[in-house]
């Protein structure tokens, strides 16, 4: 019936996997929980092995990291259920019927995106500020809003496939640094007809990052992207079209050159970031500052 797959690298995951076992065992499913470690610390290692004793539960250290999408595709691979869902290992299961909702919305041809939710409250340590204002006003959206995009955005650290389609449709693995490639992998859905279609299941994300590390995955993110436009989809007008930002940054390009992003960048990130970095980061400046980078590597 249902594989649930969790990719883990430097993250205590015992908790979810309880979260997931008892749910699992109430709805009476066949199921089994892969979890695959991609080289974390062995400290994280140590704390993890501990799942390995749960019956229907598959742990793993792999031998070398494989990135983002190459351990997807492995357990992807490995698991022997028809249905496939995938979960960020920094996750917690906040609704009880979690796992029924993805299965009384499973048809053929489809992926179903259950969405990512964040604490109510503010976190306490300012430095987290950042990723959490970001994941509540960018992330946080309802099945109803990312439904009415009629796109082919998804989030890989929540959503069901069948396996059967996984096998023809899977994460590229040219994208081998964080970000974007589970745009890329919505985009080959989409291209391959497939009905890519939201639900308000959402798991809410526990791994709030600082802002200064956000910020460097951010930019990371913004390489992948323009690594997928300039390498791998060369002229493809509709993904530059459905993805928010480079419609956005196309858009304003044609008014302002990106020579002028690229030197506002060059003497005013400094500045920016300290806005980011403080107990009042703005997303408008967190906007511009990815206009900045992002011009940069043209």
């Amino acid at each position: 019936m249902l594989s649930i797959n969790i990719p883990v690298y430097n993250i205590e995951v015992s908790n979810l996997v309880l979260q997931l076992i008892n749910q699992a065992k109430n709805l009476g499913i066949s199921y089994e929980i892969r979890v695959y470690d991609d080289c974390s610390d062995f400290d994280y290692k140590k704390r993890n092995r501990i799942i390995s004793k749960y019956s229907n539960v598959i742990y793993l250290e792999l031998e070398k990291n494989l990135g983002r999408s190459a351990i997807r595709n492995k357990m992807g691979i490995d698991s022997k259920f028809d249905y496939l869902l995938f979960i960020d290992a920094d996750s917690k299961i906040v609704k009880d019927d979690y796992l029924e909702m993805f299965l009384n919305n499973i048809k053929p041809n489809r992926v179903l995106c259950g969405g990512t939710a964040y604490q109510k409250e503010k976190p306490i340590e300012s430095e987290k500020l950042l990723r959490w204002v970001y994941g509540i006003n960018r992330e946080a959206v309802s099945a109803e809003i990312r439904n009415s995009k009629k796109g082919f955005i998804i989030t890989s650290n929540n959503f069901l496939i069948e396996k059967k389609l996984f096998q023809k449709i899977h994460f590229r693995e040219e994208i081998n640094k964080y970000g974007h490639e589970d745009t890329l992998l919505g985009y080959d859905l989409f291209m391959g007809g497939i009905e890519i279609f939201h639900i308000d299941n959402p798991v809410e994300h526990t791994g709030l990052e600082s802002s200064e590390q956000f910020v460097e995955k951010i930019k990371m993110a913004l390489k992948s992207l323009y690594q997928i436009t300039n390498e791998l989809l060369k002229n493809e007008n509709i993904f530059v079209e459905q993805v928010h930002f480079l419609n956005k940054y196309s858009q304003i390009t044609k008014y302002i050159p990106a020579m002028v992003f690229r030197l506002f960048y060059k003497n005013c990130h400094s500045i920016i970031v300290r806005n980011l970095s403080g107990k009042n980061p703005r997303l408008f400046w967190f906007d511009i500052y990815k206009l900045g980078f992002y011009s940069t590597l043209k």
